[in-house]
């Protein structure tokens, strides 16, 4: 019976293993036992016998069919390590009762089943957790349901990891001894995976499914690259998120130079750097000088190593400073709008584009209201040809004394286009990167009625810092300032209808006799006009009061002094400098620094001056620190121009459509008057009766449209007040509490709100109200 006991306990098929709900029958060998007897013997032959066996065949089903690595290796890590423990201690106790061990056999060599269990102390706990374990890694392998608990979410690297580490904290030591050994090997399996990727940029080749990086292969071709992301629910525990990034930017540089050819000639491309080898046995015994289980700050320390010491060697050279100040010009001055040129010629180029479709509509004068142009179908061809109309407007105003030429602007003729919108391109942009508001997209309309957007042809390796979400987020940008300028424009354009502010110069008939009459009827009829045309005229002139001083502090006060700030992070020589750098001292700055510590002839930093080693050490910024610093001011930019209001956004969206509107109807309405009088001075009466009901319809509409606009003006002003307070209460609530490091670029929290608002509540008395009773009085503020 002892002997059927131990090959029970060794997983081998034994009457002795019953299940607990079995029933026991009368002539089985349970009559022959005591009932303290049988309770041992149940004991022995379920928690430990059935539980090995058990443990045994599903641990075997998930070494062989599971796809996740770390899991594999963790079942695998049991089997070889742990069930064979068990093994060995069934061995120890049966030779111990072969060798007649007092400990376990007793007088008159009686071994009782007591002490058959006392020798298997502790390992029914283990047992219990060991198949807790395993089974969950199998049933989740089998049945991968979204409501599934927390035991029961193994199935991946992740997954694994973190249940291990929490299982670590435990108050029983068998359980935390063993935790602590599986945390370590399903650290390692994962640590092998992310060689493949820190040392070659390969993803891993088994188990790619479960890394916590993913690629999306493109074309074949010399000029494209796999797109990569992170997986943020397959990141470790011990893994922090700027740590993440940091594994992501480094596989996608090595990436990028292994597919250009460059990685396996580095050491012949820069002068006298280490080699591949080196590089890679340093990397290597970085990740390889972790301890299990990993603490999360060692590991980030070994993840900086790594990335800075390829920001140091290859992509010093691959991705110069020089590169990232041009492309981070045409962005200012094309995207921002620093250029007022550029926002002018795209938006006359618009205009004349859908003057030319409206011409040869047939009803276009028919429709009516806001959504007037709605019916103008925009192709792809069209959208194309606006732009070179706008590159060929600015090169004309170049003048013959600039023998170089505006190299901005090649740059800019070359990466930048303007494009329909399509559903990939906003699913692309709307990964990952800055959380915009949807109403932010509302604005790509408004230029031309298909939404368009202007690209920016992010080549590598330029990607390496600037992502396509960043490009988006430009975009969007541009959108939402040239809006702004393109209302402020056709406001003002409505200010210069002649026939509307000063009336049409009377057509006099042939006889002397009809001309006083004439006279006097256009004279009355130009001060009925003017008498209703007078509070639309405030409207308007608040209105273009109103963007203008909006534009002019989006583009002055925010975007010139958050570039500014930037701009000094990015050269960190401008800091000691009184005088602000124009761009041109600036590029040349960092020109100058960037070849200066390229040469091979000079020493190294360690040889050079503290303070001129100290400059040159932060002038070399990696590519994922400038990818960050670029993130970071996007962000404060965004929020600083309002994008992340929704309330304000959603007026301003509907502020821009009353303006095209009004200025429709104001355009329209002068065409009209003036063929109108032309009819009715010369005598003919039928013309001049429809034409005189067409002029008072109009009234009606313009009426309504500036009721509208006037409700925008005074919400848009209280939710820039509302948006103020809010800033300040919060300052003041939590105050400012960033605290830099590692020369991190943290832009200053500053609330400019205040100078828009006294410009708004201080206007002039001309655009404020009107003298005449029957003028409504434009309220700015409560």
């Amino acid at each position: 019976m002892i002997h059927e006991l131990l090959l029970a306990l060794s997983g081998h098929p034994s009457p002795l293993l019953k299940d607990k709900n079995e029933k026991i029958p009368k002539s089985s060998i349970d009559n022959l036992l005591s009932p303290a007897e049988n309770a041992l013997l149940t004991s022995l032959s379920r928690d430990l016998g059935q539980r090995h066996s058990s443990i045994r065949t599903t641990a075997n089903d998930v070494v062989t069919s599971h796809p996740s690595t770390v899991c594999r290796a963790v079942c695998a890590s049991i089997l070889s390590k742990h069930l064979a423990q068990f093994q060995q201690k069934i061995l120890d106790v049966e030779r111990d009762i072969l060798d007649e061990n007092s400990s376990i056999v007793g007088a008159y060599n009686i071994v009782p089943l007591s002490s058959i269990l006392g020798a298997f102390n502790g390992w029914e706990r283990k047992l219990d957790w060991l198949w807790r374990l395993v089974s969950s890694i199998h049933r989740e392998n089998l049945n991968q349901g979204p409501r599934a608990r927390k035991e029961e979410r193994l199935c991946t690297a992740s997954g694994m990891i973190g249940y291990l580490r929490d299982a670590t904290h435990t108050g029983f030591p068998e359980i935390e001894e063993l935790s602590v050994d599986l945390v370590a090997v399903a650290e390692t399996a994962w640590l092998k995976q992310l060689t493949s990727w820190m040392l070659y940029g390969k993803l891993p080749s088994i188990g790619t499914a479960d890394f916590c990086i993913s690629g999306v292969a493109q074309s074949d071709d010399g000029d494209a690259t796999d797109i990569y992301s992170i997986r943020h629910d397959l990141v470790p525990p011990f893994v922090e998120p700027d740590t993440a990034s940091s594994i992501l930017f480094v596989g996608r540089s090595l990436n990028y130079l292994r597919a250009r050819g460059a990685y396996e000639g580095m050491h012949a491309e820069l002068a006298n750097g280490p080699s591949t080898s080196i590089l890679q046995s340093h990397h290597l015994a970085e990740l390889s000088s972790l301890r299990f289980p990993i603490n999360p700050s060692r590991f980030s320390a070994a993840i900086r190593s790594i990335r800075l010491s390829l920001s140091k060697t290859a992509l010093r050279r691959l991705l110069p400073l020089t590169k990232v100040l041009e492309v981070l010009g045409v962005l200012k001055d094309f995207f921002l709008l620093e250029r007022g040129e550029f926002a002018l010629a795209l938006i006359s180029a618009a205009d004349e584009r859908l003057a030319e479709k409206q011409s040869s509509s047939r009803d276009n004068y028919k429709m009516k209201g806001p959504d007037t142009l709605k019916h103008i179908m925009i192709k792809e061809g069209e959208v194309n040809s606006i732009l070179p109309r706008v590159w060929s407007t600015l090169a004309s105003l170049q003048t013959l004394d600039d023998e170089d030429g505006d190299e901005g602007l090649e740059l800019a003729r070359e990466l930048v286009g303007l494009s329909l919108e399509s559903k990939t391109q906003h699913q692309k942009g709307s990964t990952g990167g800055l959380a915009l508001p949807d109403m932010a997209d509302d604005f790509q309309d408004l230029l031309l009625p298909t939404a368009t957007v202007l690209t920016l042809q992010n080549y590598s390796p330029l990607d390496l810092f600037l992502t396509p979400s960043d490009v988006t987020t430009y975009s969007r940008i541009h959108a939402y300032l040239l809006a702004i300028r393109r209302a402020h424009l056709h406001l003002s354009k409505t200010m210069t209808l002649a026939a509307l502010r000063r009336g049409s110069h009377p057509q006099f008939s042939n006889s002397p006799s009809e001309r006083s009459q004439v006279f006097n009827d256009q004279r009355y009829r130009t001060f009925e006009r003017f008498k209703i045309m007078r509070p639309i005229w405030a409207t308007v002139g608040s209105a273009t009061y109103l963007l203008a001083e909006l534009g002019a502090y989006f583009q002055s006060e925010v975007i010139e002094d958050c570039w500014k700030e930037f701009h000094r992070w990015l050269n960190p020589q401008a800091r000691t400098s009184l005088r602000p750098q124009s761009p041109d001292e600036f590029q040349r700055s960092a020109s100058l620094t960037a070849s200066v510590n390229s040469r091979p002839d000079l020493p190294d930093e360690g040889t050079l001056p503290s303070g001129v080693a100290d400059q040159t050490e932060k002038a070399l910024r990696d590519p994922e620190r400038l990818m960050m610093a670029h993130q970071t001011f996007l962000h404060s930019l965004c929020q600083a121009l309002l994008l992340k209001n929704t309330s304000f956004i959603k007026r301003l969206r509907t502020f821009m459509t009353d303006v095209d509107h009004l200025c429709a109807l104001l355009a329209r309405l002068s065409v009209g008057q003036q063929s109108r009088d032309v009819e009715k001075d010369i005598g003919s009466r039928s013309t001049a009766t429809n034409g005189g009901f067409e002029e008072a319809h109009f009234f009606g509409d313009l009426a309504s449209a500036r009721g509208k606009l006037d409700t925008g003006l005074t919400s848009m002003v209280s939710l820039l007040r509302d948006a103020h307070s809010a800033h300040t209460s919060t300052t003041e609530a939590y105050g400012i509490q960033i605290m830099k490091k590692d020369d991190e670029f943290v832009p200053k929290e500053k609330n400019r709100l205040d100078r828009l608002l006294l410009k708004l509540d201080y206007t002039s008395p001309q655009t404020m109200a009107t003298s005449s009773r029957d003028v409504d009085t434009i309220r700015w503020s409560d």
